[in-house]
């Protein structure tokens, strides 16, 4: 199998495993505040990752004693945006919102990746993807607005859960270009996802310990059902350490607009599972916004496939 067609099979694997995290989320957060859920599964993924990094890759501990101050540094941020800035602000976010809006919203990201490498890496955009820049960007204000068409006050319920969403969306950009450009330096996939959850584990203690007693975290963790562990279970192996895994793998092969595009496939599996086992509802500005997005997406996709054919 070629190397870019085992890159598209990856992405669609990470798809359906991020698609299925957040109605998972979801039905964690009432028995894990996002936090505590956080920096649970930071440390079951950093305690799988480092074993297998040291076991697969021990050359990558030499690499790193060559790296500069600002190599070192912007793997500290990469590695925070990656997980306490972006995740964090989607599990606030989800504990506002519906996982539907959410998988939605959060499906626009390829379309900031793909405006973020024009800007960052030099990625052209021709007129068309430009079009659908736009359009997408349009179809995302009115899933994010529609709980003040449907009357609520700016600031309540799941218009805030909707913009967190959102800057967990811009955060997750950030992310997706400095490890972009990290690939390039002789870091390795599997050191960045590691990076990753050990940054992330480090920082959402610090949170945890301002926010909660350590009574209160004690006494969640022995309270909570064997299905909410089970959940952090799922994102900590699958929706964490395997998903990013195969992200950065694949990223290293292909354009960070191509490798980012194929995540719209997220929300097909994410908002069935959230409509029957959530129980969510579907409204209609909802299916307006996914409908302008799509049409975005398409429009988008169509003119880069054309590009292609041409070459």
């Amino acid at each position: 199998m070629a190397a870019r067609h085992r890159a598209y099979l990856m992405l669609i694997v990470v798809s359906l495993l991020w698609g299925i995290a957040s109605p998972i989320i979801k039905f964690s957060l009432p028995h894990f505040p996002p936090v505590l859920f956080l920096t649970y599964r930071f440390l079951i993924s950093a305690i799988i990752m480092i074993p297998v990094l040291l076991y697969l890759e021990p050359k990558s501990l030499h690499v790193l004693g060559h790296l500069s101050a600002s190599s070192w540094f912007w793997l500290v941020v990469s590695g925070i945006l990656g997980s306490t800035v972006q995740l964090t602000l989607l599990f606030w976010g989800l504990d506002l919102t519906t996982s539907v809006d959410g998988a939605v919203i959060n499906a626009i990201s390829p379309i900031f990746v793909a405006a973020a490498g024009f800007i960052f890496l030099k990625e052209h955009l021709t007129r068309n993807e430009n079009i659908g820049l736009a359009l997408a960007t349009l179809g995302t204000g009115v899933i994010i607005f529609q709980p003040l068409l449907a009357g609520h006050t700016l600031f309540s319920g799941s218009f805030l859960g909707n913009l967190l969403v959102l800057l967990g969306t811009f955060a997750w950009v950030g992310y997706v270009i400095l490890t972009k450009k990290q690939l390039n330096h002789r870091i390795t996939p599997l050191f960045l996802t590691t990076n990753m959850f050990v940054v992330g584990f480090f920082v959402e203690s610090i949170l945890l310990f301002y926010t909660t007693t350590q009574q209160e975290f004690l006494k969640t963790i022995v309270n909570a059902p064997f299905s909410a562990h089970l959940s952090v279970l799922y994102m900590a192996i699958f929706s964490g350490a395997i998903a990013y895994y195969l992200y950065q793998k694949a990223q290293k092969i292909i354009e960070v607009s191509e490798a980012n595009i194929i995540l719209h496939l997220s929300p097909i599996f994410s908002i069935p599972l959230a409509h029957f086992w959530l129980g969510e509802p579907i409204t209609i500005p909802f299916v307006i916004g996914s409908i302008i997005i799509t049409v975005g997406v398409v429009f988008s996709e169509l003119d880069r496939q054309r590009r292609k054919h041409v070459r």
